[in-house]
């Protein structure tokens, strides 16, 4: 594993350009554009030890995946150590990897599992995109391929037991399922000892990264939820500002048990023709006594994350400050 930390680029230029654009607006713009320009930097460049940021939507597709790519992009650019994005989302996982276009060898848990649990290391334990973003996880279809081996192997030992194999096969057979067997473990999503695994691994990066961003998808594994609880600064719910979206988050997020050491918030995305009042946002903070943080459409699904930040910079900034 490479140790060269990919340096950011400085926000010389989007101060620049925010101070160009304050001339054009008068006196009065030039200040309050100053002003953002230095918040922006204070707020968002951050270095290392890292600030801890989970999040988690209130259903599949909420756009978790998403803003945890978004904020870990911010930092990349504003920051002055490594953003590093982890995806513990369960069965939903992959969508750092496929969004971030960057992908380690294998999953979290894998990795986690092989260093912790098996004492052994992975040459490539996480991908970088030409951003410096890392993404620790890997691609739905390196998931999907361990299954159908998983599944060949048992149809292997059916059939051999049907066919009335000799000793000598079936004992081949039942030695390559074990082994196969540790090696499913390590990857699953809910497995306890390789949660104390992930624990260990998120408690190594603290000191190399400037934000480590972990997406827990819908929550699917209670264990991996309460460790990302334990160590998080911030956890976000993330709701889209759709009515059904809104219903949705509405009944749920009252019942969710899920505890954060640090604080918590509510992301609600924005978007064209969608318009939520501020006192039903009010109200969706009261459910979980946190703040509410509206976020702008960042633009869609083309991976431009440079226009998706600055799209989205109100709304992550704000979120950054209450993470710090």
């Amino acid at each position: 594993m490479s140790r060269t930390l990919l340096r950011p680029e400085r926000p010389t230029r989007v101060t620049a350009a925010l101070e160009s654009l304050g001339r054009f607006l008068g006196r009065d713009g030039m200040r309050a554009l100053q002003l953002e320009a230095r918040t922006t930097s204070t707020r968002l460049g951050w270095g290392s030890p890292a600030t801890s940021v989970s999040v988690a939507g209130v259903h599949g597709g909420a756009g978790a995946s998403t803003l945890c790519m978004l904020l870990a992009h911010a930092i990349a650019t504003f920051g002055e150590a490594p953003a590093v994005t982890v995806d513990l989302a369960g069965h939903s996982r992959g969508g750092l990897s496929v969004l971030g276009e960057a992908a380690g060898q294998t999953t979290a848990e894998g990795i986690a599992a092989v260093a912790a649990i098996h004492g052994g290391k992975l040459e490539r334990p996480f991908g970088t995109n030409e951003a410096g973003v890392r993404v620790i996880g890997t691609h739905p279809d390196g998931i999907e391929e361990f299954d159908r081996s998983h599944e060949s192997l048992v149809a292997r030992m059916v059939e051999a037991v049907d066919s009335g194999a000799d000793d000598a096969r079936l004992g081949e057979l039942t030695r390559l399922a074990v082994r196969e067997d540790r090696s499913w473990q390590a990857l699953r999503w809910d497995n306890d000892q390789v949660a104390t695994a992930v624990a260990r691994l998120l408690g190594q990066a603290v000191a190399h990264h400037a934000l480590i961003g972990i997406d827990l998808g819908m929550l699917d594994s209670a264990p991996l939820a309460q460790v990302a609880g334990e160590c998080s600064d911030l956890h976000v719910w993330v709701v889209p500002g759709r009515p059904h979206s809104l219903e949705i988050a509405e009944r749920r997020l009252p019942l969710v048990s899920f505890e954060s050491a640090g604080g918590e918030a509510i992301v609600v995305w924005g978007g064209s023709g969608t318009s939520v009042s501020a006192k039903r946002l009010s109200a969706l903070g009261d459910l979980r006594g946190c703040p509410v943080v509206r976020m702008a459409d960042h633009g869609g699904d083309l991976n431009d994350w440079p226009t998706k930040v600055q799209r989205c910079l109100s709304g992550i900034t704000e979120l950054c400050g209450l993470a710090r």
